[in-house]
């Protein structure tokens, strides 16, 4: 049975999150998560710093990946400007299967370091469009991008992001993000993560739609064909000596922000469930 797990690209607030996994042909009821703002809040005064000002973009374009309170983000991803100027481009797409995902190459740097600084916190974002061209170069990185059929500029309207083997996973994901996986997944699951090449455990490290999009089944989709191609990646790694060994993805992985209820209750329909609060 194929089983999943949950991050998105908060490795630096792993303190303020809550680790998922879930079996994807058989769903567990999972247990609500309690408020972060508390815990935010105390180490907001630990620190004797003042909390920012609220956002103040529109609620519809907000991520939820960014935390209550946080300063609003300059909306620059070029998605904005083409579809205030061809608001026609939306009214023709009311359903996910209206979009056309492709995979992401390192010339589409710049645009997933612009959509990254709109959705979460400036902490996690690292190294801006040169550290996304080297993740993007990566041949562990799974990446794709979801486009208007009619938009000539290939513009990304969403995206998402995953690890396919080990090494890109040390690399990309953090030595906290390892080690908590060696303990929760690969230790008491049996999975096998010896080697850099090993593919029997996925990561998602990113996953994101632009506001004006969401709530049309696009995130849904893009995670569908992450986990597919997740699944085709491990299926075709699976030889030794010139042999086909019997095995395969055995786990797919990722953090969320505690304080991120929509995209919670979003993984949650898809069959994640949480198995440690971090």
């Amino acid at each position: 049975m194929l089983r999943c797990a949950v991050v998105l690209l908060l490795p630096l607030l792993l303190q303020w999150t809550r680790c998922f996994f879930c079996p994807i042909k058989t769903r567990r009821p999972v247990k609500s998560a309690c408020r972060a703002g508390g815990l935010i809040n105390k180490l907001r005064a630990k620190g004797n710093r003042a909390k920012p000002e609220l956002l103040q973009v529109d609620p519809a374009l907000a991520s939820s990946a960014l935390p209550p309170g946080s300063t609003a983000p300059e909306l620059k991803a070029r998605i904005h400007a083409l579809l205030e100027g061809r608001p026609e481009l939306l009214e023709r797409m009311s359903t996910a299967s209206d979009l056309h995902i492709s995979a992401m190459t390192p010339d589409d740097a710049q645009d997933l370091a612009d959509l990254q600084e709109e959705w979460f916190p400036k902490e996690s974002c690292r190294g801006g469009a040169p550290w996304c061209a080297g993740l993007l170069a990566h041949e562990g990185v799974l990446a794709f991008k979801a486009t208007l059929p009619e938009d000539e500029t290939s513009a990304p309207v969403g995206i998402v992001v995953a690890l396919s083997n080990k090494a890109a996973i040390e690399e990309f994901g953090g030595e906290a993000t390892v080690d908590i996986l060696r303990s929760e997944l690969t230790i008491p699951k049996y999975i096998p993560w010896d080697s850099p090449d090993r593919r029997e455990l996925g990561y998602v490290l990113s996953l994101g739609i632009v506001g004006e999009l969401r709530r049309r089944g696009l995130g849904n989709a893009l995670l569908q064909r992450s986990l597919a191609e997740l699944r085709s990646a491990a299926k075709a790694s699976n030889t030794f000596l010139g042999e086909q060994k019997d095995t395969a993805l055995r786990a797919v992985a990722l953090h969320l922000a505690d304080y991120n209820r929509v995209a919670r209750a979003c993984y949650e329909q898809a069959g994640f469930e949480m198995i440690k609060d971090t």
